[in-house]
C-alpha cells in the first residue's frame, strides 16, 4: 500500500486517526516520505480486514505475454 491508498480510503488525516487510532501526523509523514512503514502496513491490513494490503501480502502479478 502507498500513503495515497491510505488517504483515499479514509479521505483525511482526521478520519484516518478517528477510525484507526493511529496518529494523524503519521499519515502526513508517510505522504511526505512517499511510503508507509512495514509495521504500519501490517497494522492497517488487519484494521481494514484486508481492504488495504501490505506490499508483501499481495499476489504476484502475472506478466503479460
Amino acid at each position: 500500500m502507498t500513503p495515497n491508498d491510505v488517504l483515499k480510503k479514509y479521505g483525511s488525516q482526521y478520519e484516518f486517526h478517528k477510525q484507526t487510532g493511529m496518529s494523524h501526523s503519521s499519515l502526513g509523514l508517510w505522504l511526505k516520505l512517499g511510503y508507509v512503514p512495514e509495521a504500519s502496513q501490517y497494522k492497517l491490513e488487519r484494521i481494514t480486514k484486508g481492504e488495504l494490503k501490505t506490499e508483501w501480502s499481495e499476489e504476484p502479478q502475472e506478466k503479460a505475454g
